[in-house]
């Protein structure tokens, strides 16, 4: 899990991809951007995104790594993989409009493509040393130049203190001053 902080528009990740002794005999799928409603079609947003990876990262094969979109449904869970055409892979890497309805953008620039999903394979997570993967509460500190290191683990919740601290300062200067304000109201008493 690299360091990341994404809406369900569009996912921030860092350019470097990592490296460690685990990952040299892989080879990378893609990535899964998960979302709040199914989508008919692949966003500009993804493909922009996964055009950007491929061409910084010669390791990612057009032909097998894909975009997974995952979306919450009410009640279920829908899983849909798609791959860039060569057209949209250009398109992609050119393209610098990030907003919903970017010129150029077509449905010809991506294919689904068939997944299946298995339980005969078990599989690891790693995580940056450095500590947080999720960067949605603290967004200006991700740089897409950041390099990172990873190490066996499991990932932490998602609204987990190491992901938020300015909030736990928050919550310990409100303690901090609501004592304060206990000890000037005994004295004054």
């Amino acid at each position: 899990m690299p360091p990341q902080w994404g809406t369900h528009q569009t996912v921030h990740l860092p350019n470097y991809l990592p490296s460690h002794e685990y990952l040299k005999e892989m080879e990378p799928l893609g990535w899964i951007h998960t979302q709040p409603n199914e989508l008919p079609q692949l966003s500009p947003q993804d493909i922009t995104t996964h055009a950007k990876i491929m061409s910084d990262n010669p390791s990612w094969d057009g032909e097998k790594t894909v975009v997974i979109t995952c979306s919450f449904t009410p009640g279920s869970c829908s899983l849909t993989a798609y791959k860039l055409t060569p057209s949209g892979f250009e398109w992609g890497r050119q393209n610098t409009d990030r907003g919903n309805n970017p010129k150029g953008y077509l449905p010809s620039h991506y294919e689904r493509v068939q997944m299946l999903l298995s339980d005969r394979f078990l599989g690891y997570f790693m995580v940056p040393i450095q500590g947080s993967w999720n960067y949605n509460f603290m967004g200006v500190r991700h740089e897409a130049n950041m390099k990172y290191e990873l190490m066996l683990s499991n990932p932490k919740d998602f609204y987990h203190e190491v992901h938020r601290p300015s909030h736990f300062m928050n919550f310990t200067s409100i303690e901090e001053g609501d004592a304060v304000a206990a000890d000037l109201e005994n004295a004054f008493q």
